[in-house]
């Protein structure tokens, strides 16, 4: 298995990446949580949420809650569609200076015949769960990994004169302040 580290500024753009994930199929980790999927063999489901997830807000997850490995499928090419739903839902965001970076472990074809589309979501009405249409998919099982191709690992730095910087410099200082109760 590969592994390709990235490491740049957080002001830097991020479109070389996106090429290269574009045709696949890929599941995205906090890069902290890399040496327990490799000690392991495996990338497994986050079912009972023991697990820190680069994506935290998927609470009720639909895979999540089906025992599946959530995963990214950047196989179609994207429509307008597709595209707005990537901006949505990027799999870049987890990756900020304070979070420590992110592992992309890129699937090969061979595990492809076992995904779950998004749309059984669909076809379940499971209305009340989350799902990424146009661009998750699901793996039923722990994924080992003799079926992930490359891992690109993504560390990102803080340019202190980003727009980004900025905002938690100030998020940091609001959440820091002693609120005047008189």
């Amino acid at each position: 298995m590969k592994v390709s580290p990235y490491r740049r500024l957080e002001s830097e753009p991020l479109d070389d990446l996106k090429v290269l994930l574009q045709g696949h199929v890929f599941h995205v980790s906090q890069l902290d949580s890399l040496p327990q999927i490799l000690a392991d063999g495996l990338i497994r489901s986050n079912q009972d949420r023991s697990l820190p997830s680069a994506f935290g807000y998927l609470e009720n997850g639909y895979f999540r809650n089906r025992g599946c490995v959530s995963l990214f499928d950047y196989r179609p090419e994207p429509t307008e569609t597709i595209s707005e739903r990537r901006g949505r839902c990027s799999p870049f965001q987890a990756a900020d200076p304070e979070t420590g970076g992110i592992a992309i472990f890129i699937l090969k074809p061979l595990a492809y015949d076992a995904l779950v589309p998004w749309t059984r979501w669909q076809d379940e009405g499971a209305w009340s769960e989350m799902v990424v249409p146009h661009v998750e998919a699901g793996y039923p099982t722990a994924i080992p990994l003799d079926l992930v191709a490359e891992v690109i690992t993504l560390e990102l730095r803080e340019d202190p004169d980003s727009l980004m910087a900025k905002h938690r410099r100030i998020r940091n200082r609001l959440a820091n302040e002693v609120p005047d109760n008189g």
